[in-house]
């Protein structure tokens, strides 16, 4: 269980080895985690909670070579897109890491999931891909837009939301939503809870 690591050693760890912008990110989104807990009435354990958030991103500045490189080297499984788009190995690269370090799997399948979305991330996934989205400090939002979808009934509903929104966006840029996105948003339309 993760909750047995040291909050301010690992935001120490982090300012030293993320961008301030991205450490600052990483804060607000293990924060945003626990707010949305109380919110939707969850009952994981708030540090582990917050790391969850704090250490999603631990792998977010590598270079591409680097990880395509450890997920080669690790035989990591991944989906078509993340071999496509290097940007999206952190999230398998850096699920690894903390498993390696003894984070828990709840933890490590949560971060795994939280660039693509995914039916198998499981509800601590569900609570860090919400407040990787809605943190405080992502401009993609206005005040009146985040406190709209905090309105929503259930995680799944506002995570739903978040989906037809990214969806939407990706339309705009020619771009489409990844498979695993998309069996996420199918699941969810259909009355699934993760």
């Amino acid at each position: 269980m993760s909750s047995h690591f040291d909050s301010t050693v690992l935001e120490r760890e982090l300012s030293e080895t993320l961008s301030e912008k991205r450490y600052q990110h990483s804060v607000a989104v293990g924060e945003t985690c626990v707010r949305l807990q109380h919110r939707y009435l969850e009952t994981f354990d708030e540090r582990e909670l917050y790391h969850c958030g704090l250490m999603h991103d631990i792998a977010r500045d590598w270079k591409a070579a680097a990880l395509t490189h450890f997920a080669e080297e690790h035989h990591l499984n991944l989906e078509n897109e993340e071999r496509d788009f290097a940007v999206l190995l952190h999230a398998p690269v850096g699920a690894a890491l903390l498993k390696e370090r003894g984070f828990s799997n709840p933890l490590c399948v949560a971060v795994r999931y939280h660039t693509i979305g995914s039916i198998h991330m499981g509800r601590m996934g569900l609570l860090l891909y919400i407040a990787d989205y809605i943190e405080p400090n992502r401009m993609h939002l206005d005040d009146d837009e985040r406190a709209s979808l905090l309105l929503e009934p259930t995680l799944e509903a506002l995570c739903l939301r978040i989906l037809e929104a990214e969806r939407a966006h990706l339309h705009s840029k020619g771009k489409v939503v990844t498979h695993s996105g998309m069996e996420l948003r199918q699941f969810l339309q259909e009355g699934g809870r993760l």
